[in-house]
């Protein structure tokens, strides 16, 4: 007796091969008709290619669809011809994609490269302000109960030393800034620079209360730099750093606890420089 017609002796049998060939039947008409439907966004270079792969997959759901004739009908010689198509078109297609993967892949590579050294400030080495950004934007989709920080650093006596010194050794206290803030923070943690001698932290899982004596520990690291160019006792008088914290949740708002930071850094300034302060509540 036929292998199809065999599935006639038990109904829920039948049942079972009927609906399941039938839903995968579907399944595969279902991805070419989403590469049709979002054609205007294919490249013109992969057209063709992806053109055979939704032949390649039609024809499966074709094939599927003929294993549920067969079970009434027997007509094994027509799947087996169906199978014959199906093969021919599934090895031109790997054939064709045999090139043109590995130039996808690279692609893939070069768009992940080029959106690092995008959200990248080239002189520290450090997140930049699209950055910092990116990483707020996806942490306001996670639970509202987890709490985290955002610090907001300004060096204190930048312009002296740009202006005493040079640019070189502004850039080299900027780069010695860094440092300090890549040693001190963890691995889930991260570090910005968001414009001229202005840094952010973000402490990811952590109190503003928490983060203050990370803060104070970065604020006395950045004390004990030294620069090549500036002599010791010039860099102890001029380099020092304000900070202001405040609580990141996503309830609060990006916007919000940015303003807050920014405000508590302002009071850390007026009062004298060198300072942490927590933003009010």
């Amino acid at each position: 007796m036929p292998h199809g017609s065999c599935f006639l002796w038990d109904p829920w049998l039948t049942s079972l091969h009927t609906v399941s060939d039938l839903a995968v039947m579907v399944a595969y008409f279902s991805i070419p008709l989403l590469m049709m439907l979002n054609r205007q966004h294919i490249d013109a270079q992969i057209r063709p290619v992806l053109l055979l792969f939704a032949a390649f997959i039609f024809s499966c759901g074709i094939g599927h669809g003929i294993r549920v004739w067969n079970i009434w009908h027997a007509n094994y010689w027509l799947e087996g011809w169906w199978s014959w198509v199906t093969a021919i078109v599934s090895l031109y297609t790997a054939w064709q994609l045999k090139e043109l993967v590995p130039q996808l892949l690279n692609t893939h590579k070069d768009l992940v490269t080029t959106r690092k050294l995008a959200e990248q400030d080239p002189l520290t080495h450090l997140a930049n302000r699209r950055g910092l950004e990116s990483t707020l934007v996806a942490l306001a989709y996670q639970s509202a109960a987890i709490v985290h920080t955002l610090i907001l650093l300004d060096l204190d006596g930048f312009k002296a030393i740009n202006d005493t010194y040079g640019h070189r050794a502004g850039d080299q206290l900027l780069q010695a800034v860094a440092e300090v803030l890549r040693q001190q923070i963890r691995s889930i943690d991260l570090a910005a620079r968001i414009g001229g001698d202005e840094f952010a932290v973000l402490m990811v899982g952590c109190t503003p209360l928490e983060a203050q004596e990370k803060a104070e520990t970065i604020r006395d690291q950045i004390q004990q730099i030294q620069l090549p160019d500036v002599p010791l006792h010039q860099v102890r008088s001029l380099v020092s750093a304000s900070m202001g914290l405040s609580e990141l949740t996503p309830t609060l708002g990006l916007t919000h606890s940015y303003q807050q930071a920014d405000t508590a850094l302002y009071i850390a300034k007026q009062s004298g420089k060198n300072q942490v302060k927590l933003a009010l509540s």
